[in-house]
């Protein structure tokens, strides 16, 4: 198994800290994005988008 090391990617090390704090799960699966007979999100108001009507839990984008 493969793991985030804080000190190699203290970004998404935290963030999936937090989501295992919250949820009690420590995994996030980075997926493509796009809704049912749509096209993949290529950009962040596409994602913001599809976030707003699908109503989502919530959304992260790295900049």
């Amino acid at each position: 198994m493969v793991g985030v090391a804080k000190d190699e990617n203290p970004t998404w090390y935290e963030l999936i800290k937090a989501f295992k704090d919250i949820t009690g799960e420590g995994i996030i699966l980075n997926t493509s994005f796009n809704l049912a007979g749509k096209p993949f999100v290529e950009t962040p108001q596409e994602a913001l988008r599809d976030f707003a009507l699908k109503k989502f839990n919530a959304i992260y984008i790295q900049g």
